[in-house]
């Protein structure tokens, strides 16, 4: 009977929570929400949101954006540090090649390269590791940045 009762109780209390009026400032989180109420998934509308990425972080031509994130990285509030995945046709080489270039002339320096990977950077200002892999045959891209904020 108790045991009973515990979980009435834990229902009510649960039911309860959803209830009430909660709004944010918090644009991403807007769009966020208007999509779930549209029956987007949270998680699919918060991951594609890409209006934080900094302009040296490449994305390829007609890409699909798998997920997109940035966030202070805990360095003083000073650095902020991203993820970004997407996909698309183009060949693994083609795509890594292109990234390269882009890096390149986003004034990005060498620091290392493989078959898969390329890394370029700044010290502390700016830095950028691309990863490229074949995924149910199409190219999936991994990106990992870091920037010091302004």
């Amino acid at each position: 009977m108790i045991a009973r009762t515990s979980l009435v109780g834990a229902m009510v209390l649960l039911a309860a929570c959803g209830r009430g009026q909660r709004t944010t400032d918090d644009p991403v989180g807007q769009n966020v929400a208007s999509a779930a109420a549209a029956g987007v998934p949270a998680n699919v509308a918060a991951a594609v949101d890409c209006s934080n990425k900094p302009d040296f972080v490449p994305v390829y031509a007609h890409a699909t954006i798998l997920s997109c994130t940035a966030a202070p990285d805990g360095l003083d509030g000073r650095h902020v540090s991203g993820n970004l995945v997407y996909e698309t046709d183009a060949p693994s080489k083609q795509v890594l090649g292109w990234s390269r270039a882009q890096a390149n002339a986003s004034g990005l320096k060498y620091r290392r390269e493989t078959g898969f990977s390329y890394e370029a950077g700044e010290e502390t200002e700016r830095s950028l590791r691309v990863v490229v892999e074949s995924h149910l045959g199409r190219t999936r891209v991994s990106i990992s940045w870091g920037q010091k904020a302004a």
